[in-house]
């Protein structure tokens, strides 16, 4: 049965309705994005979606519009002053993304080069790593690791939870345990007290210029804010094309515009998100770009499609487990077991970071005092974790791999 343009849209919707719901009811433990994905999968492969519903219903047109105006925002989202005072969470995460590629090249010769440089910055990163492999495995005709890189996508939140909850609860359970001895030996003893006298007094920070002008940062003149920046990375992209630079894409460019604009106080934080009121939308149109590779998956392909998604999963853990376990890696953030957390946190991303961090939060602490103790330590570690991460390097590192593909 051929659709009609608004049947499209409304088939579409449905599935993406579904996820939420499912990821509502069981608080974010089975992924909206993995029903979403496995939705499609298998409504395409069944033929009960047509291929062409992304085009039917006209989001096809307009999808890549929605990563260049989540990357500004993702860059806007970028607190320098923050990132530098959790440095040791941040180098964390960059060691953790480091295992994670070289387990993805050790893959090579098990899975092809083309399937490990797809994967690698997909599990990485988010919606916008994902996005930009799967443009450039189109463009090259690769519709298997186009397809491979959506499925990582998909189910790489499950791979990364278990061991992230398991090692956060170790490390707080620690630090419950130790915070309880401390009193024993102490009644008076104060864990705000010690954290006062840790803290060096801050300079007082100048109010940023948007600030005074916050009246005029409406939903339109956010977006036109967005635009203006995405059309000055699209001129600097292509500027930068014939030079040695030409790694630095457009993508790259938004995210790069979206900091300095937030960090040099021009715009609020989270300018599409808390301003212009369309992230929402915008992350939507960017699922929109990748799902039509679900369409070009055939039977045959499930077998290789899943053997390289254990392939990589297997050795990514391997690698970070290797990494953080037996060398002195894991010195840098003073655990073990945290530093796996937070490397586990590249496949999870915000919100999941947070929804685990607190779970573990409310299975462990029992006074106010407890509980932001473990908050200041676990989830502190793993939101910043997938921040670094998903928001910032693995566009960095989507954008120089996509070179490679083919």
């Amino acid at each position: 049965m051929e659709l009609t343009q608004y049947q499209a849209v409304f088939a579409i919707l449905l599935i993406f309705f579904v996820g939420d719901l499912v990821g509502a009811l069981t608080k974010a433990k089975i992924s909206s994005m993995f029903v979403i994905m496995m939705g499609f999968m298998v409504l395409f492969l069944t033929g009960i979606y047509p291929a062409d519903i992304m085009t039917t219903s006209g989001f096809a047109a307009v999808a890549s519009l929605g990563q260049y105006f989540l990357l500004f925002n993702m860059g806007t989202s970028v607190d320098i002053p923050t990132l530098r005072r959790e440095w040791r969470t941040v180098v964390g995460a960059v060691i953790g993304m480091a295992a994670a590629i070289a387990g993805c090249c050790v893959a090579i010769p098990i899975i092809g080069k083309d399937f490990a440089l797809a994967a690698a910055p997909v599990v990485n990163g988010g919606i916008v790593a994902t996005t930009t492999m799967v443009e450039a495995c189109t463009e090259k005709g690769l519709s298997a690791a186009a397809a491979l890189a959506t499925f990582i996508y998909a189910v790489q939140k499950f791979v990364g939870t278990l061991p992230a909850s398991n090692c956060g609860l170790s490390v707080a359970n620690e630090l419950v345990g130790t915070l309880r001895a401390k009193h024993a030996s102490d009644p008076n003893y104060s864990w705000y007290a010690e954290q006062s006298g840790k803290n060096t007094a801050a300079a007082a920070a100048k109010e940023p210029l948007w600030k005074g002008i916050k009246k005029y940062y409406t939903t339109f003149i956010c977006l036109a804010i967005g635009a203006t920046a995405i059309v000055l990375a699209q001129t600097f992209a292509k500027a930068l094309k014939p030079t040695p630079l030409s790694f630095i894409n457009m993508s790259i460019l938004c995210m790069v515009f979206g900091i300095v604009c937030r960090n040099t106080g021009l715009v609020p934080p989270n300018i599409m998100r808390d301003q212009a009121k369309a992230n929402g939308f915008f992350s939507f149109l960017s699922l929109c770009t990748i799902i039509p590779s679900l369409a070009k998956i055939d039977i045959s392909m499930l077998p290789s499609i899943g053997f390289a998604t254990v392939v990589i999963f297997v050795l990514v853990l391997v690698f970070t487990f290797v990494v953080f376990m037996l060398t002195p890696a894991w010195k840098v953030v003073g655990s073990k077991k945290l530093a796996i957390g937070i490397a586990m946190c590249q496949m999870i991303g915000y919100p999941g970071t947070e929804l685990i961090a607190t779970e573990i939060t409310n299975a462990v602490a029992q006074t106010d005092e407890e509980r932001d103790a473990v908050t200041a330590r676990i989830q502190t570690a793993y939101v910043i974790s997938g921040f670094t991460s998903v928001t910032i390097l693995s566009v960095v590192i989507a954008g120089i791999l996509a070179g490679f593909i083919g």
